[in-house]
């Protein structure tokens, strides 16, 4: 009995002891349970927000990253990142202190005019190629605005990897010649086509020692005629050990190569068939074909042109990125000019027509032949004529538009050579 009683008093005090915890502790358990009814409700409200106003694990560790950095422990070296938010913005740094209107000791209110952003890129590089040992050519575009109405100059710079050599041979140069080609005949839209040529006073990188070629693009007042802006773009690098100076001497590759026009649309795979079958036979094995698809070949096209690819007579070039700028016509003279540079030491003739054409050779000639007469000349044009119009559809009889050249919805036409042809100047 005596123990029971003991026992009973035991378990009276272990009660009171846990209340008086409890008691003491009421203030924080009710803090957390309140946390916890929160938590709660946010994430069963979560399930009824538009995806679009969701909380991303991202959103998330962008959070925590703020109060991190707000608060970062005293030994941390850890830099966390900071993922925006909206990804598809950027911040645009403010260099200058906006300017504000202003009254004159005159009266007279003087408006203040704050400039932000840029309405086009000074220069947009496409492909940088040697001409020589001396000479390069860069082709690009560039806003047409800036050409029209202002003097945009470049320069050109060849920065050797080696410094020391560069100090004890002085090829550290700059560009005594350089001079801009714009070959699009003013049908440019917000970008324009242009083609620099840069000519050392000496040649550059004989030693093989690598290097980089700069080009210095400077706008001479031209968007704001209190500011001369000089973007400095890395045109071209040289690895060491790359150049090979007898590519502009030895034997060409091929005797005939293709330069295509800005393939887009809706491309027949068979006429794409017909045209290339035709062309390989012409122009023989040493040939090769530049195809720019500018969205033009899909699947089925692709298809068409794959054995060529795996036989060697077709290169096929993605340039769907160019239509981010806003050139004449998915920027085809850039691409014929880039084409152009690209390969004009690999083939004794560079050609240059759509792909709803046919060259045609008169009877009792041959590609060769015709163009051995033409020997003394470096360019020529074709003259072109449409075919028979027996030879297409009845449905397309009401669709010839000289403009829609790679969608062929036009009846085909023919480009004759003939052994006499003017010399062309063709840039």
């Amino acid at each position: 009995m005596g123990k029971e009683r003991s026992g009973g008093a035991s378990g009276e005090k272990n009660n009171k002891m846990l209340v008086g915890v409890v008691c003491n502790f009421a203030a924080e358990l009710k803090l957390l349970l309140t946390a916890l009814l929160i938590l709660c409700t946010l994430a069963t409200l979560l399930q009824f927000i538009p995806s679009r106003f969701s909380i991303s694990a991202s959103d998330l560790r962008f959070c925590i990253s703020r109060i991190a950095a707000a608060d970062p422990p005293a030994n941390s070296t850890t830099t966390l990142a900071q993922p925006s938010l909206f990804p598809n913005y950027t911040k645009t740094q403010v260099e200058r202190n906006p300017q504000t209107d202003e009254v004159l000791p005159t009266g007279i209110i003087r408006r203040a005019f704050n400039p932000y952003g840029a309405a086009a890129y000074n220069f947009i590089n496409m492909g940088s190629y040697r001409g020589g040992p001396d000479t390069f050519a860069i082709v690009g575009l560039a806003s047409k605005p800036l050409h029209l109405y202002a003097r945009p100059t470049y320069q050109c710079q060849w920065l050797p990897f080696d410094d020391r050599r560069s100090k004890e041979n002085n090829t550290n140069i700059t560009s005594s010649l350089t001079y801009k080609i714009l070959p699009d005949w003013g049908y440019g839209r917000v970008y324009t086509v242009v083609v620099v040529n840069c000519t050392f006073p000496q040649p550059t990188n004989l030693d093989n020692s690598g290097g980089t070629l700069v080009l210095q693009a400077s706008t001479s007042g031209g968007g704001d005629s209190k500011f001369n802006l000089t973007d400095t773009i890395p045109a071209l690098t040289e690895p060491p050990g790359t150049l090979n100076l007898s590519l502009f001497t030895s034997r060409p590759k091929y005797d005939y190569l293709y330069c295509g026009s800005s393939l887009y649309g809706k491309l027949s795979p068979q006429r794409v068939r017909e045209w290339i079958a035709y062309h390989v036979r012409l122009f023989g094995e040493r040939s090769h074909f530049v195809i720019h698809d500018a969205g033009g070949v899909h699947e089925e096209v692709l298809e068409v042109l794959r054995p060529w690819m795996e036989l060697g007579y077709v290169t096929l070039q993605d340039i769907r990125e160019q239509e981010r700028f806003d050139g004449y016509y998915h920027n085809q003279f850039m691409v014929v000019n880039d084409c152009l540079h690209r390969y004009k030491f690999m083939a004794k003739w560079i050609f240059f027509f759509d792909v709803d054409e046919f060259i045609y050779v008169p009877p009792k000639s041959t590609i060769r032949s015709v163009l051995d007469s033409l020997s003394d000349y470096s360019q020529f044009t074709i003259e072109q004529m449409p075919m028979s119009s027996k030879l297409c559809h009845t449905v397309d009889a009401a669709k010839r538009n000289r403009w829609n050249w790679s969608g062929f919805q036009t009846c085909s036409k023919v480009i004759v050579l003939y052994s006499l042809i003017r010399n062309f100047a063709f840039v």
